[in-house]
C-alpha cells in the first residue's frame, strides 16, 4: 500500500511540474512577443528609411546616410547636382555634357593602415537618369572645382564627381555603394 501510495504521490508532483513548466513557458513567450514588439516600434523609424528588405537606406537631398565599415563609420550627404560646360570645354563639342554629385562627406573615426580618412570616389557612386541610362565618369577637372582629399577623423569636407550625361533627365537615381554591397539611395530631380 506505501508503494502505491509512494507511486501516486510521485505521479501527483510530476503531473504539477508539468503544469508549472507550461505556465513559465507561457510567461517566457509573452516577455518575448512584449520585447519583439518595442524593438519593432523601436526601429519603426529605421524601417521606413529603408527601400526594400534589402537594408539599403532612402535617403533624400540634403539627408546624411551613415556608412559603417569594418574600420569605422562617415557620413555622406548628397546636397545636389549642377550641369557644367566641361564636355564642351575638353571636347570643343557639345554632344554631351557633364554634371557635377554634390556631397558633403562628414569622418566620424573611420581610419584604416591603409588610409587615414575617408575618400570619396566616383566608384562608389552609381547614377541612373530618368530613362534607365547609367551614368560614366568623367574622368578630368577643371579649376573651378577640384578633385577629392581624404577627410579624417572628425573633419567635415564638400566635393564634387564629375559624370557624363549623353541626354537629359528629369531626375537622378544616385545609389551609394561599397564593396559589401549597395548602402543608400538618393532620388536627385535637375
Amino acid at each position: 500500500m506505501k508503494r502505491i501510495f509512494s507511486l501516486l504521490l510521485v505521479c501527483t508532483m510530476c503531473l504539477s511540474m508539468v503544469g508549472c513548466s507550461s505556465k513559465t513557458n507561457e510567461t517566457q513567450n509573452a516577455e518575448t512577443k512584449n520585447a519583439e514588439t518595442e524593438s519593432a516600434e523601436t526601429s519603426a523609424d529605421d524601417a521606413a528609411a529603408k527601400a526594400d528588405g534589402s537594408g539599403v537606406v532612402s535617403a533624400a537631398v540634403g539627408e546624411p546616410f551613415q556608412v559603417d565599415a569594418k574600420y569605422g563609420s562617415y557620413l555622406i550627404t548628397i546636397t545636389g547636382i549642377e550641369e557644367t560646360d566641361w564636355w564642351e570645354r575638353k571636347h570643343n563639342n557639345e554632344k554631351k555634357s557633364v554634371i557635377l554629385l554634390n556631397y558633403e562627406v562628414e569622418n566620424i573615426n573611420f581610419s584604416s593602415i591603409l588610409s587615414e580618412g575617408v575618400k570619396v570616389e566616383y566608384d562608389l557612386f552609381r547614377i541612373v537618369d530618368s530613362k534607365g541610362g547609367t551614368l560614366s565618369p568623367f574622368l578630368w577637372y577643371f579649376d573651378d572645382v577640384s578633385a577629392a582629399d581624404t577627410v579624417k577623423p572628425g573633419e567635415k569636407a564638400s566635393g564634387s564627381i564629375p559624370y557624363v550625361l549623353e541626354r537629359n533627365s528629369e531626375y537622378f537615381d544616385v545609389t551609394f555603394t561599397r564593396s559589401t554591397g549597395d548602402v543608400a539611395k538618393v532620388r536627385v530631380d535637375m
